[in-house]
């Protein structure tokens, strides 16, 4: 067992010392062998010495052992001043281990190193002072540089890079462009932040999205275009057909005006006049919308209280919500949650989610809207928008936002695309989750 022979030799000291100690004093006390005692004295304060020395020596081979650990120095020392081979065993161990653990931390250091290096994200860490202390492979043939000292070495890639970066707060993406090989290409930055022994550390990451946003740039295209084509071709196919029926009823077939039309004839007329009027109409409020969409006025931020623009939205639509008995539930956790947004356009998103829940509600039993606002684990405002509707069809949830597509007989497509465009425009995000049948749930987060 370690330490077992330290243990047996101290044992031994002691219990000499002491029998020493105890027959010096009877000698002295009981008997004239004074002489006799003082030697007993002597041999005790000896032992005393010795054993003390003992446990220096053993004390010092710690210490030499601890300090050479800290010189990176992991050779047990196995002198043969000291005597606890059991010790000189358990330094051999010890050593064993903590070679094993740094050979371990230095392959894993080079495993991270060999992965930062070989992923296609440019990745830059800086210190408090702004200096760069790590970069990897990507960043530096990002900024054609093999050495990045600071975040003003930055700036020769992109004059306003290094103010952009010191801007930006954690978790928080920000679009730039890099001109490369005569092409603009689109990069996505990110920061994230910690803390190594008090020492604050800042990670950017630039990340080359520009084959995804083609691809959803064409995607978005492509859903545009069917859906405006749809909308178009129902309106244009009437209006065609109809344009040359009438032209039949009032045109012979040498193309000469028909003095005598019959009553009928004059009716079919009429209602197709009527018809192609009313899908003309419908083109130009198409028109309208998309001028809308198109034409978004920059919000006007001020600091607005939650709690405040869902009254008003509610308050807003209180006559809808009675007329067709739905029971709206709202539950604020927090009163005091604040927000920094433009009133107008927060209030016609809430506005247009409600009106889209009230809609979805129409055949239910026991018709329901729940709103629900707090401040998620995250340290974003959250606010929810329940109802216990028919639900949207899982064909349809990829194409709600895209200008245009609805599934109301009546709707114009175009609320959701604009509650996208708004909690953009507020750095913001809104997402959607539903089952047939158990209702929607839609979030907006600030």
């Amino acid at each position: 067992m370690i330490f077992k022979r330290f243990r047996y030799i101290a044992i031994f000291y002691l219990a000499l010392i002491l029998v020493i100690t105890g027959l010096s004093v009877y000698v002295a006390f009981n008997t004239y062998f004074w002489l006799t005692s003082f030697w007993l004295f002597v041999i005790d304060i000896i032992l005393i010495v010795v054993f003390i020395r003992f446990i220096e020596r053993e004390h010092k081979k710690l210490a030499h052992f601890l300090y050479s650990t800290a010189q990176d120095d992991f050779t047990p020392p196995l002198s043969k001043e000291f005597h606890d081979l059991e010790m000189n065993k358990a330094f051999e161990h010890l050593s064993k281990v903590i070679v094993n653990l740094r050979e371990k931390a230095q392959i894993n250091l080079n495993y991270l190193q060999t992965v930062i290096n070989n992923i296609n994200i440019a990745i830059i860490c800086m210190n408090d002072s702004n200096k760069i202390v790590l970069s990897n492979s990507a960043a530096k043939n990002l900024f054609n540089k093999t050495l990045l000292r600071d975040v003003n070495s930055l700036k020769e890639r992109k004059s306003n890079l290094p103010e952009l970066m010191l801007n930006l707060q954690a978790n928080e993406k920000k679009l730039i462009k890099f001109k490369q090989d005569g092409k603009l290409q689109n990069y996505s930055i990110q920061l994230a932040d910690f803390k190594i022994k008090g020492d604050q550390y800042k990670i950017f990451s630039f990340q080359n999205i520009q084959s995804e946003l083609e691809q959803n740039e064409l995607e978005s295209w492509q859903k545009l275009t069917r859906v405006m084509t749809h909308e178009i071709m129902n309106s244009v196919i009437p209006i065609s057909n109809l344009s040359g029926l009438v032209y039949q009823k009032i045109f012979d077939e040498n193309e000469r005006w028909i003095n005598e039309i019959e009553d009928s004839d004059k009716l079919d007329i009429k209602e197709g006049l009527q018809t192609i009027g009313s899908r003309s109409k419908g083109l130009v409020s198409f028109v309208e919308a998309t001028r809308h969409f198109t034409k978004m006025p920059e919000p006007k931020f001020e600091l607005l209280k939650v709690s405040y623009l869902i009254k008003h939205a509610s308050a807003l639509l209180k006559g809808k919500l009675d007329e067709k008995s739905i029971e709206l539930i709202t539950e604020i956790k927090d009163e005091g949650l604040e927000i920094f947004a433009d009133e107008s356009l927060v209030s016609q998103v809430l506005i247009n989610l409600l009106l889209n829940a009230i809609d979805a509600v129409d055949q239910s039993d026991k018709p329901q809207i729940r709103i629900n606002a707090y401040l998620s684990s995250d340290n974003r405002i959250r606010i929810e928008i329940y109802d216990n509707g028919k639900g949207i069809a899982e064909k349809d949830l990829d194409h709600i936002f895209i200008p245009f597509y609805t599934t109301r007989e009546k709707g114009s497509g175009i609320g959701l695309s604009l509650a996208k465009q708004i909690m953009f425009l507020h750095k913001g995000q809104i997402d959607v989750d539903s089952e047939q049948g158990k209702g929607t749930k839609f979030v907006i987060c600030f």
